[in-house]
């Protein structure tokens, strides 16, 4: 297993708090975004190798710096090695939840593998067209695949629970990235959430898309979300009875 890169940041508020959110971004990703912000990492694999010490190791460091949660993102490639670092990790005295930063793409097996050894799911929904998740991410079956990890997720964690001070303490927080020039893709994915998903996850609607990577190949500019375009689909959330993230 390699990482990538880590670092303290501000996160969504309920796994930031007012100390930040520890990331750490493993190498290689079961999607190939053509738009991936971090495709050296997730495409060319490149990082530092780290073994389930070391990893354990980094895991109770950035927990002695004092963040409130730890996300760790691209786990599904490394998946053995990374549930061994977070064993070896509690076993000295890790408390910090720990939150798997996840695309919404991987098998059943693969998820009920993983979600025991985290307290709580970051989950992208990105398309609810497959013809689309196939164009922009490679891969066949993107809603079928989301359909049922949210499914499980919701099984496994049920309704999400908070400390007093609204932090994450167990549970699913859910992201939507709106794609330039697909805003019919946010609408279908929007309805899609309205249907399937069954413990009312809170959705981060999110407008700061970057043309990274190989963007200009796949999406026509300006990559600018517009304001007014921004509102008309969060009013569109709220109607569908979606709770967003603010």
């Amino acid at each position: 297993m390699k990482v990538g890169c880590y670092y303290r940041n501000r996160e969504e508020a309920a796994i930031s708090g007012g100390t930040g959110c520890g990331v750490i971004y493993l190498a290689g990703c079961s999607l190939r975004c053509v738009y991936c912000l971090v495709h050296e990492i997730s495409w060319e694999e490149k990082g530092t190798p780290y073994s389930p010490q070391e990893l354990a190791e980094l895991l109770l460091r950035m927990e002695g710096e004092g963040v409130s949660h730890i996300e760790l993102a691209n786990v599904e490639p490394s998946a053995g090695e990374v549930i061994e670092a977070i064993r070896l990790a509690r076993e000295k005295g890790l408390t910090v939840p720990l939150i798997n930063n996840f695309s919404g793409y991987a098998g059943e097996t693969l998820l009920r593998r993983l979600m025991p050894w985290f307290e709580g799911y970051l989950m992208d929904v990105k398309y609810a067209d497959a013809a689309l998740g196939n164009r922009l991410s490679g891969v066949p079956d993107y809603p079928e695949r989301a359909r049922e990890a949210l499914r499980l997720l919701s099984r496994h964690y049920g309704e999400n629970r908070y400390t007093g001070e609204g932090l994450l303490r167990r549970g699913v927080l859910l992201r939507h990235l709106m794609l330039p020039g697909l805003p019919e893709n946010t609408d279908a994915v929007l309805r899609f959430l309205a249907e399937e998903n069954p413990m009312d996850y809170p959705l981060d609607l999110m407008d700061d898309f970057v043309p990274e990577h190989r963007t200009a190949e796949f999406l026509e500019g300006p990559y600018l979300i517009k304001p007014a375009l921004y509102h008309e689909k969060k009013a569109l959330a709220l109607s569908l009875g979606l709770k967003l993230i603010e």
